[in-house]
């Protein structure tokens, strides 16, 4: 039984990891092609969670990160971590990768590595890339429901209770763009991060996040010279369905003040209302050019904006009288 002060101690406690998407104690999977960056976007996460900076416009709960490499060495990673320019030190983040002509990583083999980063350096995020590499100590079928269900994710979700942690696997798609084997994989986790790239035009990658405790959401992000994934800018066309939603309420409404929070919950956006307020403003001018004209009110307390919808000129209608 809890009385109301118990309950806001609670909702005060960062029980998260990242906030909005990953939640401590949890199990979460990072699905994509081959070659669209998988491991780039790992690595940038855990470089948001291992500096406490913000990962995509979410806030991240600071702790060291463990990455368990089946396929880059020290070397690869070393010539990554340099170019993305990322800010890790000696007791914030951990590697332990697979040595080359030997067998798969070993859960037995790792269990005093895994206990000394969580219990001596107080670690809350592991990172397997890839989870195919990764040897449980059971035997499974990759494609078998109840292998996957019953033996190989409960063996993960065993270590994050027991090491008070959460783990992150990577994990590929298959050729119809679905995780490659059991159906197991996306259903038995809390949460899947799934990362694709748009195929016409270069750099644009949609980021899509399916989760049990947290809402849903889409982003359009573009990667930069550093390889770090960015919320994108793209012009109208390419507007990020949560603007298009927005703009949509505009046209009908033709003039209101709003504030971000308000207005992301209103019109049930699949986005947090942070990552919201910081995608509308980098979209100032092209919502302008759609005829959405946003500023923002100022108050002591509130950021207020004021929205005024006026349809749009189309150059080619001047043509007619």
């Amino acid at each position: 039984m809890k009385t109301i002060n118990d309950i806001e101690k609670a909702v005060r406690k960062k029980d998260f990891i990242i906030n909005g998407i990953m939640k401590s104690q949890g199990l979460y999977c990072l699905v994509a092609r081959p070659k669209v960056g998988k491991s780039l976007l790992a690595l940038q996460l855990a470089n948001s969670v291992a500096t406490g900076t913000t990962f995509l416009g979410f806030d991240t709960n600071p702790s060291p990160v463990l990455y368990i490499s089946t396929e880059m060495d020290s070397s690869q990673l070393r010539e990554r971590i340099k170019k993305m320019k990322l800010n890790f030190s000696n007791t914030n983040f951990f590697l332990i990768e697979q040595e080359p002509n030997e067998r798969k990583l070993n859960l037995m083999d790792l269990q005093l590595d895994i206990m000394t980063f969580s219990q001596d350096y107080g670690g809350k995020l592991v990172i397997i890339d890839m989870l195919c590499g990764f040897d449980l100590n059971v035997g499974y079928d990759l494609n078998n429901y109840q292998d996957i269900g019953q033996t190989v994710l409960p063996k993960l979700r065993d270590l994050c209770k027991r090491y008070s942690f959460t783990i992150l696997f990577i994990h590929h798609l298959n050729k119809n763009n679905t995780s490659l084997g059991s159906t197991a994989l996306e259903g038995s986790v809390d949460g899947k991060i799934t990362l694709k790239e748009d195929s016409n035009i270069k750099n644009k990658y949609i980021l899509t996040y399916e989760s049990r405790d947290y809402e849903n959401f889409n982003l359009i992000l573009k990667r930069d010279s550093n390889l770090l994934l960015q919320i994108s800018e793209y012009e109208t066309d390419d507007l990020n369905v949560n603007l298009i939603m927005f703009l949509n309420y505009a046209i009908s409404q033709k003039e209101f003040d709003f504030v971000i929070s308000d207005i992301t919950s209103k019109l049930q956006l699949k986005i947090a209302p942070s990552t919201f307020g910081k995608l509308l403003n980098n979209n100032i001018d092209n919502l302008k050019k759609e005829g959405l004209h946003i500023e923002l009110k100022r108050t002591s307390t509130d950021r207020i904006y004021h929205a005024k919808y006026v349809e749009p000129v189309n150059e080619n209608s001047q043509n007619f009288h």
